[in-house]
């Protein structure tokens, strides 16, 4: 593993691997914490920490024991489609409901009528453009995060195959139309459009197809809704303006307006492409992430975010770190005013403006490790800075061990657990 690809990672595992953490370390005059004193990472059981409904479906089971490393609870699921991994809490909420959806189109293209749907669909004029349309999709098997290059990747193929030829400007259309049908099908399932999710990917392609081309009519309206369904927009704190933005720009224009929101906070070009065309981040987190730092207004060094996080961002779960401990801040500074964004190396910490530390994170789980102690000490230089000694504030999406607890509070920190709804009881 490269230590400098994966720094944001290693930074954020103080609570899990001994890095840094939320916790406290003693004061300078306090004994320091023995290695007797720190506790190992423990194995949960789903049965214990989850709510039923997330736990077990009509399409799923979540496996019972879950391992805690990484700041991720680590989450396997077996279903009617085959096993999912889900690193972290929020992404098992995501991956629950995309199961549930992934049966509810199966039983949509199933039907009579989606059947001569695709009839009319392979007569169709719009054929023409299934290709175009389609494959880049397809590629999100192979590559993750292709879907973000998917009407890049169409714009091209079109213009190497439309050159002299009249008809291109209609084929560019066509894959457009086919692109938002397929956006607008998957928020109106309440799942994410750009889900790494190859399944749902190929039922989605799917049905849009049918109703694109062949005229088939589909409203998630006409079945029942039940269980998770729809939760997973919400419960990743995706605001309805981010909402609004996914269902109504299409990739290319997310990206524009991503760019722009990311220059205005002070990130470097370089910086801003390896969030938009890196492959960690997909259209919905690259767009969350920009919203909710937008959402930070007069908070300062919110471009030194940007830079940590596209620096050092390499997978799905760095870009769902960065974008949910951004929802955290927004989410905090709307009752305590933040003055300024401080890195501790690759951390981001709040300064409120007056002067209390506050550290908020998207983390599932949190321990006393040898990581709490060199992060407290860190902390409370911080909060020393101003000579007034300020308290610090910890704010966790996730929860904490009692022993954790224990350290935060014997030396006046305040602690939340538990700051994002999600899958635990």
């Amino acid at each position: 593993m490269n230590p400098k690809k994966y720094s944001l990672i290693l930074v954020v595992l103080a609570l899990g691997s001994g890095v840094i953490c939320l916790a406290q370390s003693p004061s300078p005059s306090a004994t320091p914490a023995t290695n007797s004193s720190f506790e190992e990472l423990p194995e949960l059981k789903a049965s214990e920490i989850l709510k039923p409904e997330i736990l077990k479906g009509p399409h799923h089971v979540v496996r019972e024991p879950v391992p805690t490393g990484s700041g991720m609870n680590q989450f396997t699921i077996d279903s009617d489609f085959g096993p999912f991994e889900a690193n972290g809490n929020q992404m098992l909420v995501q991956r629950v409901n995309e199961i549930d959806a992934i049966a509810r189109l199966g039983d949509v293209s199933r039907g009579e009528e989606f059947k001569k749907s695709l009839i009319a669909a392979a007569k169709s004029p719009l054929n023409s453009a299934k290709n175009i349309a389609k494959d880049p999709a397809q590629a999100i098997s192979n590559v993750p995060k292709g879907i973000m290059k998917f009407m890049g990747r169409a714009k091209q193929t079109i213009k190497n195959v439309g050159k002299g030829d009249a008809g291109d400007g209609d084929t560019m259309k066509q894959a457009i139309g086919y692109a938002d049908k397929k956006r607008t099908l998957a928020l109106q399932m309440g799942v994410d459009p750009y889900t790494t999710n190859s399944i749902l990917q190929k039922e989605l392609d799917e049905i849009a197809w049918a109703s694109w081309a062949g005229g088939f009519t589909f409203s998630a309206a006409t079945f029942p809704i039940s269980g998770p369904v729809g939760a997973a927009l919400t419960v990743t704190n995706l605001s309805s303006s981010v909402e609004s933005l996914l269902r109504d720009k299409s990739p290319e224009e997310l990206e524009q307006i991503n760019r722009s929101a990311y220059r205005a906070l002070g990130a470097s070009a370089s910086d801003t492409e390896r969030i938009l065309r890196g492959g960690a981040f997909t259209p919905t987190q690259s767009t969350a992430f920009a919203v909710n730092l937008k959402s930070l207004k007069g908070v300062s060094n919110r471009g030194a975010f940007v830079r940590t996080a596209a620096q050092n961002s390499s997978s799905e779960a760095d870009a769902v770190f960065c974008t949910q401990t951004a929802a955290l801040m927004s989410q905090i500074n709307e009752h305590t005013p933040l003055a300024r964004i401080a890195m501790l190396g690759d951390f981001p910490v709040c300064v409120a403006k007056d002067g209390s530390v506050i550290v908020a994170l998207q983390w599932d789980y949190a321990a006393w490790t040898p990581g709490a102690a060199t992060l407290a000490d860190k902390m409370e230089e911080l909060a020393a800075q101003s000579g007034d000694n300020k308290p610090v504030t910890v704010v966790l999406s996730g929860q904490m061990s009692p022993l954790l607890q224990q350290h935060l509070q014997s030396r006046g920190w305040t602690v939340q657990e538990r700051a994002v709804p999600g899958p635990l009881k």
